[in-house]
């Protein structure tokens, strides 16, 4: 069988659809209007996954903010704040979550995540979810003294917040991990404890149904760490490609990888020869025999006719892929 196909994020909405929105926000638009758009290309976005052969269907969660905004909004003793901060080493701005009190599970609308009544009958719906340590470290705590048990706290109210979900049959979640590979907005380094902390976080969100979950790293090197994520309890585990140094890779596994072989942040439309080749390198080098071709993150850095033609590109590279076995 030929390589899997995901969609690893947010994917990008059309220029319409931007400015209906930016036309919403002042008062020229009704939101009726946007709401129309936004179930239009999401019903044009799950078709392009069935039509590239997409087994796990996303609706690409056109309708989120920001990557961290509805975990927030579904949170006791977060606020969300006025502060915008940068999205890592990108042109986006996530509204940073402020920790005001104990954080637990708050009132869970499924809603908020994705749109159900467009996944209806769809046999393996996706998510993607900030993981627990990201979202600990991309918020602002002003209530924990102790940084494990405000970790210790987000992981289990994100476990709270996965059950809602997986009874509107959403049977995989991506816990995006970029955190554990990128930190230059720290001013030291994590050392060995915090990686515990934060795996330990992870393995307590999955702990239930730890084959519905993909941990994926991206915007930076998963090298140092991935003998530790390869001990996660998790379906598969994902890897940037284009900012992890491969040839230091050598570990084998049983488990998925998830390979971010086309750039999130590069209007470029990778090469279907070049993304095939690239994985069977991979394969050979560690010995995997199962694969995911994805982006290394949210496409929406790139506009959505890009973002759709590097789908394409990734369902072509997994037919000349499994061609060449």
């Amino acid at each position: 069988m030929s390589p899997e196909i995901q969609l690893a994020g947010i994917h990008p909405r059309s220029e319409k659809l931007i400015e209906l929105t930016r036309s919403y926000e002042r008062a020229k638009t009704s939101w009726s209007q946007v709401e129309v758009q936004f179930e239009q290309e999401t019903k044009e976005l799950v078709k392009l996954q069935k039509s590239l052969g997409f087994r796990h269907i996303s609706d690409g969660a056109l309708g989120w903010q920001d990557q961290l905004r509805p975990i927030s909004r579904s949170l006791k003793g977060v606020e969300s704040g006025t502060r915008y901060s940068r999205w890592f080493d990108t042109n986006t701005f996530y509204q940073k979550p402020i920790v005001v009190g104990k954080i637990s599970a708050g009132e869970i609308d499924p809603n908020d995540f994705l749109r159900t009544e467009l996944l209806t009958g769809e046999r393996s719906p996706k998510i993607t979810l900030p993981g627990p340590y990201t979202f600990s470290q991309l918020s602002e705590d002003k209530h924990y003294e102790n940084y494990p048990d405000l970790l210790s706290d987000i992981a289990i109210a994100e476990r709270e917040i996965i059950k809602r979900l997986r009874k509107e049959g959403v049977s995989l979640f991506q816990l995006s991990e970029p955190c554990l590979v990128y930190q230059p907005y720290r001013e030291l380094f994590r050392n060995e404890s915090e990686v515990e902390l934060a795996l330990n976080a992870i393995r307590s969100v999955v702990k239930d149904n730890p084959e519905e979950f993909v941990v994926q790293t991206y915007f930076g090197d998963v090298a140092p760490i991935f003998p530790k994520l390869l001990d996660l309890p998790v379906r598969s585990i994902g890897i940037d490609l284009f900012e992890t140094n491969v040839s230091s890779l050598s570990e084998q596994t049983s488990k998925t990888l998830v390979l971010g072989v086309v750039d999130s942040r590069e209007s470029y439309v990778e090469d279907p020869y070049w993304i095939a080749d690239t994985a069977r390198k991979l394969s050979e080098q560690l010995d995997v025999q199962n694969l995911v071709f994805a982006s290394n993150s949210d496409l929406k850095f790139v506009p959505q006719g890009i973002a759709n033609q590097k789908l394409e590109a990734l369902s072509k590279a997994s037919q000349l892929f499994e061609a060449s076995r």
